[in-house]
């Protein structure tokens, strides 16, 4: 697989006459061939990365397609809520340039090196939703009508496979830990937010008192103190912003991928309904004809010419849509099996990138009170 660096970077607010919206500048850099230059830089909006997603889902039925945060109405210009969405697009990217299927798609190269991306997109959307119509595309996908579900396909859809039915069971335990997880490391960010606050403070406390103290050994001694919950201060709120880029955002991310493998598990469940619309279409027609067959007069030969050619293509049609089905299937217990990989290791990476900058912090914390306890000792022997 080529190379890639994908960066969302500078989201600014643009107004037009309608409404206002983030755009990010999107960086990448490639040596993939079917780029026209190894380095791009384009403007896009949230939007735009929902257009990507949708086709990538309506393209690559059984692919598990890597999700985009949720849409929101309130808020959605706050510094904090852009800066959390910034970094799940650019992480969506990421994935999707590390997939073996969607790396090479033309809607990701459209995505990342079109100048003229709104016409171009527009124009692919309607020749697959044409193609849809038309009966020459597959149409397995869920685009463009709920692209995340809440169940595992269709409600009249009962899984028989137990291999899919015990992965189902398995990743819905999976997401109900993940939401609790979550809870839990947004209740310690907010513990974190609110020590780094008490420390400002406290230190801002120790900072007046010493201003009004007359002896100055200890008003040197508070004046150190205060300094030094200001600098606590800092690296609370510094390993806060660390700890969502650690544990946050890849547990929000794989809450939402849940989302994309039911997707997945959707269109696997449309390839056999309509590999059991095409059946049941055929075994009509075929006892339609042994009726025929059976009291002879009924048809004429041209009727019976004209059945014979139906059932032809309906078997084409069966063979086709059970072939779909069983690829699809191949497919997507592929992309299961992907996913475990990549979860394993991305959590693991994740606690080691949380316990490295943890331990960098807990290090510098223990400095700076060695360093203040010194200075306290230096002040006593002085005075004394």
């Amino acid at each position: 697989m080529p190379h890639f660096s994908i960066q969302v970077t500078e989201p600014v607010k643009v107004s037009d006459s309608l409404k206002s919206y983030i755009a990010y500048k999107v960086i990448t850099q490639s040596d993939a061939v079917m780029f026209r230059e190894s380095s791009m830089v384009v403007r896009r909006r949230y939007r735009d990365f929902d257009w990507l997603i949708q086709e990538l889902v309506a393209k690559h039925p059984g692919v598990i397609v890597p999700a985009i945060p949720e849409k929101q109405s309130m808020g959605r210009f706050e510094d904090e809520f852009v800066e959390a969405r910034r970094a799940g697009l650019e992480s969506c990217l990421a994935r999707i340039s590390r997939h073996p299927v969607l790396w090479c798609d033309d809607v990701f190269r459209l995505f990342l090196e079109a100048d003229d991306f709104a016409s171009k997109a527009r124009s692919v959307t309607e020749a697959r939703v044409a193609a849809e119509i038309n009966g020459t595309a597959s149409s397995l996908s869920s685009a463009g009508s709920g692209l995340f579900g809440d169940g595992w396909g269709s409600s009249k859809y009962k899984e028989k496979d137990e291999w899919f039915s015990r992965r189902m069971q398995e990743l819905d335990a999976i997401e109900e830990e993940l939401r609790a997880l979550l809870r839990a490391l947004e209740y310690g960010q907010r513990q974190r937010q609110e020590l780094s606050i008490a420390h400002g403070e406290l230190g801002e406390a120790y900072l007046k008192m010493a201003g009004q103290e007359l002896s100055k050994g200890l008003a040197n001694g508070l004046t150190g103190m205060g300094s030094l919950q200001q600098k606590l201060k800092v690296l609370q709120s510094r390993q806060g912003v660390a700890d969502f880029a650690a544990f946050q955002l890849t547990t929000d991310e794989y809450i939402r991928m849940i989302g994309s493998v039911r997707s997945a598990f959707s269109a696997r469940a449309r390839a056999h309904t309509a590999w059991q619309t095409s059946l049941s279409e055929l075994l009509k027609k075929r006892r339609v004809l042994e009726g025929f067959v059976q009291h002879p007069g009924r048809a004429t030969p041209e009727r019976l010419t004209q059945l014979k050619g139906e059932i032809a293509r309906a078997e084409i049609r069966t063979e086709t849509s059970r072939n779909a089905f069983d690829d699809v299937s191949q497919l997507l217990k592929q992309e299961v099996m992907r996913f475990d990989v990549a979860r394993v290791r991305d959590f693991q990476a994740a606690i080691e990138k949380y316990l490295t900058s943890l331990i960098e912090t807990q290090e510098e914390i223990v400095v700076l009170w060695e360093t203040y306890l010194a200075s306290l000792r230096v002040s006593d022997t002085t005075n004394a």
